[in-house]
């Protein structure tokens, strides 16, 4: 009979892993929010045949460590969710393996069965965010020699060294994806692909990995593809062909305001282009779930309820949603889902001086569309930490320097900060 196993558990290292970009190449963890604190397994020569699925690989030591009842640090961005009362990617996964098929799995020889992965081909993409690095875009080492190498600002967070040449400034190349990632791996009877980027639409390897996964396949019709997607590009025909064959598309399109608001924080995105692909996806005629995902930073916080708004009144109407959907935080139910910016640390909203975030706070107490859980979460975010006066400082210069670039204007997207730069 299998033992029982704790609650505290996770199914990801007994059903799923991700592979991610790094400086040096690609590497394995248990999922994309896994925060890798022994630094020898952030080195690319870790494929998945050898960690994953064996008894004395890394993923067994992680399992181990679960099956002992350990909130694993690793794992905090999901442990702050569900203290907060929000539907973390934890949840997801024992949605995916449930806690009585992890017992039974434990009891194997092998203890892995593949049911979900998630994949990152490469950093290509055409936009640069401010909070992202280069390991999620190519575009930040451009951004990185325009904006701060001429003003001698360096980045820890968004280049590290070895993106670096002997003159500090960054290679522009981007990751190419190592497809010896996939060797050994069996895709038979995977139901369920997240595919990140970078932009995913935008990337070769997309199509290469989707002929892969229908070729090997038992049965494509049962697969469920998530895609998450800036929305100003659009996949190869072939990747519709393919999508049509299969049981569910999901496009998760990443957009953190409304108009100005999302060009300022992703740099590059064309507003109308996004909305033009939107409305391009909806007229294929496949039955899609869309939904928006927000991520929230000292930048965009002042802009968000326009977005929700938009999204209620536009995104539902483009995308046909097919219900009425509440503002809560269960992606199941719901149109916009949010996270909030961690890293860099000076794009947290937590580290706002106090006058901002009471402002902020007000700003949210008056909005028509942020109001229960999702707004309870962002105001305990808010209150989580205090002010930082050394990350508040290097917000305001990046962001100067990044502006001087770009042309963009702080204040025009996020006016009530005025005043508050340093």
């Amino acid at each position: 009979m299998a033992s029982k196993v704790p609650n505290s558990l996770c199914s990801a290292p007994w059903s799923h892993f991700a592979i991610g970009a790094h400086s040096d190449g690609h590497i394995v963890t248990p999922c994309c929010r896994y925060n890798v604190s022994d630094t020898k397994y952030l080195k690319p020569k870790f494929l998945p045949s050898q960690q994953v699925t064996s008894r004395d690989g890394y993923f067994e030591s992680i399992r181990q460590r679960m099956l002992r009842g350990e909130k694993m640090p690793e794992c905090a961005k999901c442990w702050h969710q569900e203290k907060n009362g929000s539907y973390s990617m934890r949840h997801q996964m024992l949605k995916k393996m449930s806690l009585e098929d992890v017992a039974k799995i434990e009891q194997r020889e092998h203890p892995f069965e593949l049911r979900y992965i998630e994949i990152m081909f490469s950093n290509l993409c055409n936009l640069s965010c401010r909070m992202c690095d280069v390991t999620q875009t190519s575009k930040w080492a451009n951004l990185y020699n325009k904006a701060f190498v001429p003003k001698g600002i360096t980045d820890e967070y968004v280049m590290s060294d070895n993106f670096l040449d002997q003159f500090g400034k960054a290679h522009t190349q981007p990751i190419p994806f190592d497809w010896k990632m996939l060797e050994g791996i069996d895709l038979s009877n995977l139901h369920t692909v997240k595919i990140l980027g970078g932009e995913p639409m935008m990337s070769p390897e997309h199509l290469e990995f989707l002929t892969k996964l229908m070729q090997m396949s038992n049965d494509p019709s049962k697969i469920n593809l998530i895609y998450h997607t800036n929305g100003n590009k659009r996949p190869a025909p072939k990747v519709v062909e393919y999508w049509r064959q299969m049981k569910t598309i999901e496009l998760v399109f990443s957009i953190d305001g409304y108009g100005p608001a999302n060009e300022y924080q992703r740099i590059g995105s064309n507003w109308e282009g996004l909305v033009e692909n939107i409305k391009w996806y909806a007229s294929l005629g496949i039955d899609f779930e869309y939904r928006i995902h927000s991520v929230l930073s000292s930048l965009n916080i002042w802009q968000f309820d326009d977005l929700c708004d938009w999204a209620e009144k536009e995104f539902k109407t483009i995308t046909k949603f097919p219900k009425d959907i509440p503002g809560v935080f269960y992606p199941e139910e719901k149109v916009i889902t949010v996270d909030f910016v961690q890293r860099p640390p000076y794009l947290d909203l937590k580290i706002m001086p106090e006058i901002l975030k009471t402002k902020c706070a007000d700003s949210l107490s008056k909005s028509k569309h942020i109001q229960g859980e999702t707004q309870q979460s962002i105001l305990d975010y808010l209150q989580s930490d205090s002010y930082n006066k050394e990350y508040w400082n290097e917000f305001c210069i990046k962001m100067n320097a990044i502006d001087e670039h770009t042309k963009q204007n702080l204040f025009d997207v996020a006016p009530q900060l005025e005043g508050y730069m340093v």
